[in-house]
């Protein structure tokens, strides 16, 4: 994808998915804004591989779900880079328990994080992307959040309403360049699937039509096309990409 010239800013891209994303883009040309809330030395060392592809990066420390931080971290943006041309939200936790033993924290933690923190950077992503009249929002749901997934409440509540936000702000900013689309993995090779049982995995394998897990890489690959001109006729759509797992 021909991504020179463009300003990309991916939350929670230190390791994950989100590390991928970002350097699938700056594979692509752009320049990169690398953030996370608490894995600073993680961050800093994605910065240095960027660059070491000879693109720009740099690292803000925030956290997405408390709006002054976000500001803050979107008014440097704009000190340094004056624009921002894509917006990855992929910052995201999972806190799983059953419905009745969840607590309140534990949902409201992965509900501030996965979707007021997509609010948090959209809602400052946008007042630039007007102003240019040109923008490209991806927000990272999941399978979870079409499906359901036991011990998931909060989790799937928080990404089935990424999934509506998504939509909404696709309709409202279309007709200022600006598109807005989901992508929902299904079960990908990170840290968080390194948590699973080995019995479940094993039980989730075999309901994979493709009969293995997704790779980073294999997610950031359909960013950067959804981030790319060639995508410019596609907003408010939520694209799967799960190895055909469905209900």
């Amino acid at each position: 994808m021909r991504l020179e010239n463009r300003v990309a800013v991916v939350t929670g891209s230190s390791r994950g998915i989100g590390r991928a994303i970002a350097l699938e883009l700056a594979k692509g040309g752009a320049s990169l804004v690398i953030n996370n809330d608490k894995s600073v030395e993680e961050a800093l060392e994605t910065v240095e591989v960027i660059k070491n592809l000879g693109r720009k990066a740099v690292y803000f420390q925030a956290d997405v779900s408390k709006f002054p931080q976000v500001s803050d971290m979107f008014a440097s943006i704009i000190s340094g880079f004056g624009r921002v041309d894509i917006l990855v939200n992929n910052a995201g936790i999972i806190k799983d328990a059953f419905l009745e033993n969840m607590s309140e924290e534990d949902w409201e933690s992965v509900i501030s994080i996965n979707l007021k923190g997509t609010y948090n950077c959209t809602k400052s992503a946008l007042k630039l992307m007007k102003q240019q009249a040109y923008g490209r929002i991806v927000n990272i749901a999941s399978v979870v959040g079409q499906r359901g997934n036991i011990g998931q409440a909060n989790y799937a509540a928080s990404k089935a309403a990424v999934i509506g936000f998504t939509k909404t702000v696709a309709r409202e900013y279309a007709r200022f360049g600006i598109t807005a689309n989901a992508v929902a993995p299904g079960f990908i090779e990170t840290s968080m699937l390194k948590k699973v049982p080995e019995n479940v995995l094993t039980k989730i394998l075999s309901q994979i039509p493709l009969r293995r897990f997704g790779k980073p890489e294999e997610v950031a690959k359909l960013v950067a096309f959804l981030v790319s001109d060639d995508a410019g006729y596609i907003t408010g759509q939520v694209i799967n990409i799960n190895g055909g797992f469905y209900m």
